[in-house]
């Protein structure tokens, strides 16, 4: 039996419904509690499921690169044993209650992380308390943890993006101490165990960190278990000086030379203003417009129109305590001098040819979204809790935030791209095979 669709039908393309308002973020029932060690804990009632999700960043200073192999090491081995418990006995003791942590290291943080079920909040408070004040570092850990550390830097410290994200630290600031996320091998090598643990005594110390707790929880009841759990954790005053935002010595773009590369990285940057200044969400919904998202004015041109990039995008980048607006490109290195003139020309574009409402419109929906994704589920909310509170940001700062994203107008954000996006206000790098990059090619 043939069966005939109606004319009416035939064809038809369905029209999706319209996009309704965002509703409003709703902050969760919270207790933010400095400890009388100097330690801030800040629980968050997430009641989604039964379980609960942990996070402690306790700074690190940049000192030198010997000190990121150091304080990699600390990381690496912070779990590993207790005068009390070895290694096994502490992951015994996790696994049996549905408990998982771990422990990382950045540039500018020690992490710890862990999950499990509310229940076994205190067995994780409690190991963790633990390790914090007693952690062994014994001398096996460290030469397995550094043997593991040396093989992975040997590799990574290869890849195109570390070498350029480094090359553009050291044209921008020239000699400066700062930590490297990826310390080098033989910085590594050299590390011993008993430089592991004064390591530890000096930099794991509760003044300045921050932990969070996000669950099925009671927030202050969550607070008092913690301030239990990590009782013993101390610290001798702090005399250690707070990092200073670098300033730039070295402008322009810079060629680092890499025979016969493939491709080749370009990096350039801005400093830009703190995260709460006034203008902020402003020059947020700027970038975002200019480069920082799949539909951005830089993407769709040099990556979708033009061909010339496999990545490209603008975004807010960290460098030390200064806040930069960071454009990168990694593209064949025959297309390296015609990404730098597309670069140029919509970084001028901006000035010249406002963001439209549309335009603005659409960079306010982005955000908003990827904000919903970034609150979605309880790992996610503790994740971005941790983030904004080691940028300096008060735990509400996420609902502020989309306040102020919702208020802000066209004319905001033209203001701002005018401001923001002058092409001579960008300097950097091109790491990869430079010999045809002419003068003329690398100047903005």
């Amino acid at each position: 039996m043939t069966r005939t669709v109606p004319p009416s039908s035939a064809g038809a393309i369905p029209v999706l419904p319209a996009v309704g308002p965002v509703p409003p973020l709703v902050l969760l029932p919270m207790a933010d509690v400095r400890l009388p060690n100097g330690l801030r804990v800040v629980a968050v009632r997430h009641a989604s499921i039964p379980m609960a999700e942990l996070r402690l960043a306790v700074p690190l200073d940049a000192e030198s690169f010997r000190t990121s192999a150091v304080h990699e090491l600390v990381a690496a081995t912070l779990l590993h044993g207790t005068p009390q418990r070895e290694r096994e006995a502490i992951t015994d003791e996790l696994a049996t209650v549905g408990a998982v942590l771990s422990a990382s290291r950045t540039s500018r943080w020690l992490g710890v992380s862990g999950s499990g079920p509310t229940a076994a909040l205190p067995t994780l408070l409690g190991v963790l308390g633990e390790c914090l004040v007693e952690a062994r570092h014994e001398d096996a850990a460290v030469r397995a943890a550094r043997e593991r550390a040396v093989r992975q830097a040997a590799t990574t410290r290869r890849q195109p993006h570390l070498l350029a994200s480094e090359a553009l630290l050291d044209h921008l600031y020239g000699p400066m101490p700062r930590m490297n996320d990826v310390p080098y091998e033989a910085d590594l090598a050299a590390v011993t165990a008993e430089e592991v643990r004064a390591a530890h005594r000096e930099v794991v110390r509760p003044d300045r960190a921050v932990l969070v707790l996000v669950g099925d929880l009671d927030p202050e009841r969550a607070v008092a278990r913690a301030a239990q759990a990590l009782r013993g954790w101390s610290a001798a005053e702090d005399t250690r000086p707070a990092p200073c935002a670098p300033v730039i010595r070295r402008s322009g773009i810079a060629r680092i030379h890499r025979p016969g590369a493939a491709q080749s990285q370009i990096r350039l940057a801005r400093p830009a203003i703190d995260r709460n200044h006034p203008e902020f969400a402003a020059l947020t919904l700027a970038n975002i417009v200019f480069g920082g998202y799949f539909s951005s004015r830089l993407v769709a041109d040099v990556r979708e129109r033009h061909g010339l990039a496999y990545r490209c995008e603008s975004a807010f980048r960290d460098h030390l305590d200064q806040l930069v607006i960071s454009l990168e490109a990694d593209t064949a290195t025959e297309s390296a001098a015609g990404t730098l003139r597309r670069i140029r020309h919509q970084l001028r574009s901006m000035a010249e040819q406002p963001p439209s409402g549309a335009e603005v419109e659409a960079a306010r929906r982005y955000v908003t979204g990827m904000t919903a994704l970034a609150t979605s589920s309880q790992q996610a909310w503790a994740s971005s809790l941790l983030l904004s509170l080691t940028l300096g940001q008060q735990p509400d700062r996420i609902a502020h935030f989309l306040d102020e994203l919702a208020t802000v107008s066209a004319a905001d954000v033209a203001a701002a791209a005018g401001r923001w996006y002058d092409p001579t206000d960008y300097h950097g790098v091109v790491l990869g095979d430079t010999a045809h990059l002419t003068e003329t090619d690398i100047a903005l």
